[in-house]
């Protein structure tokens, strides 16, 4: 125990050193995370069979559930975005089970 009137010791480790310009790289990083998590659902979601309107709907009702009376970090137009590239041209069809022969 310290005595009346002496300081307690610091100790510099207790005190986060966090370097700003990594600081400000972030936001961007986590709203990169959302995006990818975003895309990787509605890929599944697609193998699995399910509709274009039903993952879009799926999607919206996880982001309301991860930001609950928050702002979202992925716009509605960026959702939209994401299920019309992976509902595109590019990926025809969800394979059948067994995949393609």
């Amino acid at each position: 125990m310290a005595a009346a009137g002496e300081d307690l010791m610091s100790f510099d480790w207790m005190l986060p050193k966090r370097n700003a310009s990594y600081a400000k790289t972030l936001p961007a990083k986590r709203e990169a995370m959302y995006r990818g998590e975003l895309v990787e659902r509605a890929a599944l979601l697609h193998r699995l069979g399910h509709g274009k309107a039903a993952v879009r709907a799926r999607l919206a009702a996880n982001v309301g559930w991860d930001f609950e009376g928050a702002a979202g970090a992925i716009a509605v137009g960026e959702l939209d975005a994401i299920v019309e590239r992976e509902f595109g041209a590019a990926r025809a069809t969800p394979r059948n089970k067994g995949g393609a022969r």
